[in-house]
């Protein structure tokens, strides 16, 4: 079984001059505008509709559950299958389920049912996506470009993220919420449109037949258990993204119910939060080699940031303060992204990347549960600084015990199964 090491970059352009590098970018940035306008427009609908932290908690808490129930599963899958096809019938569902809402609306249906109803599916098809998605950067572009790769991507999806929120606030104001995410469902046809241009491969070929589902899981779990830096960086992000997975739908709560800011406000403030994760995504680009201390370095940045949100009522130092709230996080999750795929074979990357999603999000339904509760029982505010203080104190913690972790550059502590291993 091929290492990591092993597996050197394609021959080609500068990734700005690769066409099919750039149709993929563009495919993904495409989504992360959809995602913008999504994330914007979806708590405001829930809020309009109902008035409610907890309903917005609901909807998440439903969304996030398929990641849990079939990401193990979808990494597997991507693994075995052909991760081209798995991302555009995953693209062609989510425009069918989305486009949903807004048809709802045209007829009269009410909305908020089918917003209940749509958020499963759209969950499990996200989950498949992302699935074929993480797994198949390397084969596109090598692994030699990996971090310059992944630092692209993210700059492309936090341009996504600067236009959909200030367009979402202007949409939400002329054709409502619903309207909004029929444009989010477009997104999802571009995406598929690309990925049927690219010609490259997205996965590198086979050196033998698919082992039984189990064995390939087993697999994944074993090289995890095996390779300590891999193991702490997967615990760390698991502990932070529980913290921080509501805080989309805590920010919205704060600046419309707390503050009585308006849409648009919203949409300029996670606009400027995009601006600060494209300074944090050029900062990874420039840095040779991701380590977890680095890490929890752009955690506690990002989390400042947060604190200080929670606690203003001034428009300007709330944009202020955002902007660093986007780089330090933006560079973390890049480092975490890059680290997790150098050090992981082609042919286990659908695994271990799912295996390390959903250790991350398999408390994400708990974790906006219990803040839609918060939210209904404090306030936005106290929820903001909570989820602060919290990933300041972990990342504190794992950055002191980081010292005592090999680096990226030391040799895998134990191989993954072989072929002969796991069909025993």
């Amino acid at each position: 079984m091929s290492t990591p090491a092993s597996i050197s970059a394609p021959v080609g352009p500068h990734l700005l001059k690769d066409r099919d590098f750039l149709l993929f970018a563009g495919g993904q940035g495409a989504s992360a505008l959809g995602d913008a306008l999504s994330k914007t427009a979806l708590p405001l609908l829930v809020l309009a509709l109902t008035g409610s932290g907890l309903h917005m908690g609901l909807i998440a808490m439903l969304s996030a559950l398929p990641m849990v129930v079939l990401g193990v599963a979808a990494g597997a899958w991507a693994d075995r299958f052909d991760r081209r096809r798995m991302m555009l019938w995953a693209d062609v569902g989510r425009t069918l389920l989305v486009g949903a809402v807004p048809l709802a609306a045209v007829l009269g249906v009410p909305v908020l049912p089918v917003l209940y109803a749509i958020a499963v599916p759209v969950g499990a098809l996200f989950a498949v996506f992302e699935a074929a998605c993480l797994s198949c950067v390397p084969s596109l572009v090598g692994r030699e470009r990996l971090g310059e790769a992944n630092s692209l991507l993210s700059i492309g999806n936090a341009l996504g993220y600067i236009a959909g929120p200030a367009l979402a606030g202007l949409l939400v104001t002329g054709v409502g919420g619903a309207g909004t995410l029929g444009a989010d469902a477009l997104t999802f046809a571009v995406s598929a449109a690309t990925l049927m241009l690219i010609r490259r491969p997205l996965q590198a070929p086979r050196e033998h037949a698919p082992v039984p589902m189990r064995g390939q899981v087993l697999e994944g779990f074993r090289f995890i258990a095996g390779h300590r830096l891999l193991r702490a960086a997967l615990l760390y992000w698991a502990a932070i993204t529980f913290f921080t997975s509501p805080v989309i739908i805590c920010a919205t709560y704060f600046i419309r119910e707390d503050l009585g800011w308006s849409p648009g406000v919203l949409g300029s403030i996670i606009a400027v939060y995009a601006v600060g994760a494209i300074a944090g995504a050029v900062l990874a680009s420039r840095i040779k080699e991701a380590s977890i201390a680095v890490m929890c370095a752009g955690t506690v940045l990002g989390s400042v940031g947060l604190l200080v949100l929670s606690g203003t009522a001034s428009l300007p130092l709330a944009l202020g303060v955002v902007l660093l709230a986007g780089g330090g996080e933006s560079l973390s999750a890049i480092l975490y992204s890059t680290l997790r795929a150098r050090l992981t074979p082609d042919e286990l990357l659908g695994r271990v990347t799912t295996t390390a999603q959903v250790a991350a999000f398999s408390l994400k339904p708990l974790s906006v549960l219990v803040a839609g509760i918060a939210l209904e029982a404090t306030s936005g505010s106290v929820t903001l600084a909570v989820i602060a203080l919290s990933c300041i104190a972990i990342s504190t913690a794992f950055g002191i015990f980081s010292r005592r972790l090999p680096t990226a550059s030391e040799p895998i502590l134990t191989a993954p199964l072989t072929f002969e291993e796991v069909t025993q």
